[in-house]
């Protein structure tokens, strides 16, 4: 399980370091440094996976969307304040970077996934 939670974090460290990268130049016009944005996103993903690990235990689990967006809203405050502390962001620069890098990050998902659905369909009506 541990060595499960690096692996992951490494994997999300490397793919949202990026993103933030890309975040930072859009809005602030210049991006931090891959090793420090790695770093943030790394350290951010295993806070917010341990958050939503205790979030599970501790929320009733037939109501989904209540620890769904509870650990949606902690993941998002642990890469606030991950970015002012690696980073060095101020807190307005981290919270605006992170909303977009989150929007970037879904943007993305959804897109992969609707592409794959939208090939799958075209694959089964041949």
């Amino acid at each position: 399980m541990i060595f499960g939670l690096i692996i992951g974090a490494a994997i999300n460290g490397l793919i949202v370091g990026l993103i933030v990268m890309v975040a930072s130049r859009i809005l602030l016009k210049e991006s931090p440094e891959f090793v420090d944005a790695f770093k943030a996103c790394f350290y951010a993903a295993i806070a917010g996976t341990l958050a939503q690990f205790a979030l599970g235990l501790a929320l009733d689990p037939e109501a989904i969307w209540l620890p769904l967006l509870l650990s949606m809203v902690v993941s998002y405050a642990i890469y606030v304040i991950s970015f002012q502390m690696i980073i060095g962001y101020t807190m307005g620069q981290a919270m605006a970077v992170a909303a977009v890098a989150t929007a970037i990050l879904f943007g993305l998902v959804f897109g992969i996934a609707f592409a794959i659905a939208f090939a799958a369909g075209l694959a089964g009506a041949a």
